[in-house]
């Protein structure tokens, strides 16, 4: 939450020319409404679902360069169809940017009610272990430049292509 896999997903995708999907999005375009309702009439359970199913309808596609909502991998079947999908990034940043980055932004359910700071800490703490285990390559975004994160994204992925084929 709030580590940058939107707006760095979406200038990777424009520099390898692929497409950019967001999972967050594709649920509120699919349920017209925003996240925080879904939250709300369904709780967090439903909402995971409705990311499975996300998940699974955009398993196969190629050439996408996919951004996913943080707890995604909560779900052991999203980390599988993850790690499915081809070369996974970890995009991470210090509790004090997250905060910074997140804490008055009121369509994060998850931390809208609460202290900000501790909320984040304790998502971390029981995400972290899923995150490492789910991805190919984790990048700190704390130094905040789209385009130097995502040239760096290129090369590890060049990298990775190359040890794997």
């Amino acid at each position: 939450m709030g580590a940058g896999k939107t707006s760095i997903g979406k200038k990777l995708s424009k520099l390898i020319k692929f497409t950019f999907i967001d999972t967050d999005y594709l649920i509120e375009e699919k349920t017209e409404v925003n996240i925080p309702t879904i939250f709300e009439h369904e709780g967090e359970e439903g909402f995971r679902a409705r990311e499975t199913k996300i998940l699974e309808e955009i398993s196969n596609n190629t050439n996408t360069v996919i951004g996913t909502g943080g707890g995604i991998v909560l779900l052991p079947e999203n980390r599988q169809i993850i790690k499915s999908m081809g070369f996974v990034v970890y995009l991470t940043a210090s509790i004090k940017e997250l905060v910074y980055r997140t804490e008055y932004d009121k369509n994060r359910p998850l931390i809208a009610d609460n202290n900000a700071e501790n909320q984040i800490k304790s998502m971390l703490d029981e995400r972290k272990e899923y995150y490492e285990s789910t991805s190919n390559i984790t990048i700190n975004t704390d130094n905040y430049d789209t385009v130097k994160l995502s040239k760096s994204i290129i090369k590890s992925y060049k990298t990775y292509e190359k040890d794997n084929s």
